[in-house]
């Protein structure tokens, strides 16, 4: 799996700074997204981010093949 927030971020024009305040996610939790650097992601953090950006799982998560 890849996580493709960066992007999304990016197009947005939201920080990860911007967004953990308004979201109460850590910064540590979306900076490990955004580098792909975690093996699992809880469903609360993944419904948090799908509101807050007002996308959909697959605009997030991509499997590699």
């Amino acid at each position: 799996m890849k996580i493709m927030l960066n992007q999304v971020l990016e197009d947005k024009g939201i920080s990860q700074n911007k967004m953990a305040k308004d979201t109460g996610i850590s910064t540590t939790t979306l900076r490990n997204l955004n580098h792909n650097r975690t093996t699992r992601i809880s469903f609360d953090i993944l419904k948090k981010i799908c509101i807050y950006l007002d996308c959909s799982v697959e605009d997030i998560l991509y499997v590699e093949k």
